[in-house]
């Protein structure tokens, strides 16, 4: 390795699908930073480990994905505030040896969500999803004074679990839920490139005609179905590539202390 160099990565499982190197490469570019951004591929078994990943790839920092995000947090020397109440890390800062971790998900997606013109006080929203993401944007959304609901895949004592769809359907209280929803967010992975998706999109039909759909999907071809459902009904629509920018923008801060502007 280049000792001048300073290396970042993502971690997670599967994580070729991850479009973190494509993000931060041009703003290290941009400020002369001489980095190179790192996919690394960690299994839940391989997590414990992972301050000697940090050490045998000398990162300075990295951006954790889907399975981790909760489950990082017992290995980590601190924890911010934001990341604390979401209960999920989705950036470690390398400082000293020491790994901190933050959250800009939930940030990101405020941003993101502003862009659009969407209004947050006093508005209610459902998160689909019960994951770290979905934590985060829970978290930040009341934050925002946002009432929020999160809808989970239903889990048997036999530890099957049904489709989200089933959750939605299945509940008188959670379609009413949808349906009064100025804000819906799918935190779940349904709908990335070649992986599992929604099998049922019949509740975008439940949603008021001024709600906003944001999907925090983004390695997909043309926008995802649930987008495009909720896009041919006339909804305002918002991508999950504008909440990974300002997610990335608020994470390169955190690594280089620069504030990045297009």
């Amino acid at each position: 390795m280049d000792n001048n160099k300073k290396y970042y990565a993502v971690i997670g499982d599967p994580v070729a699908h991850s479009r973190s190197p494509e993000l931060y490469a041009p703003m290290f570019s941009r400020y002369g930073i001489n980095a190179e951004f790192l996919r690394i591929c960690v299994t839940a078994g391989e997590l414990g480990d992972i301050r000697n990943t940090v050490k045998r790839e000398k990162l300075s920092g990295f951006a954790v994905t889907m399975p981790h995000k909760k489950a990082i947090l017992p290995y980590l020397d601190a924890v911010s505030a934001p990341a604390q109440k979401a209960g999920a890390v989705n950036i470690v800062s390398v400082e000293d040896g020491r790994l901190c971790g933050h959250n800009t998900d939930g940030a990101g997606l405020v941003n993101a969500l502003r862009e659009a013109g969407t209004e947050l006080n006093a508005r209610s929203a459902v998160v689909l999803g019960g994951g770290g993401a979905g934590s985060a944007a829970k978290a930040a959304l009341e934050e925002e004074g946002c009432a929020v609901q999160c809808v989970s895949r239903i889990h048997t004592k036999t530890g099957r679990a049904f489709p989200i769809e089933d959750a939605i359907f299945s509940f008188e209280v959670t379609s009413a839920l949808i349906s009064e929803a100025d804000i819906l967010i799918n935190a779940t992975p349904l709908g990335m490139k070649n992986g599992p998706v929604f099998s049922d999109l019949s509740f975008v039909s439940l949603l008021k005609p001024d709600c906003t759909v944001l999907d925090m999907v983004y390695r997909c071809d043309r926008g995802t179905a649930l987008l495009k459902t909720a896009a041919s009904r006339g909804l305002n629509t918002v991508s999950g590539e504008r909440m990974l920018y300002h997610q990335g923008v608020l994470a390169f801060k955190l690594w280089t202390g620069l504030d990045y502007e297009d």
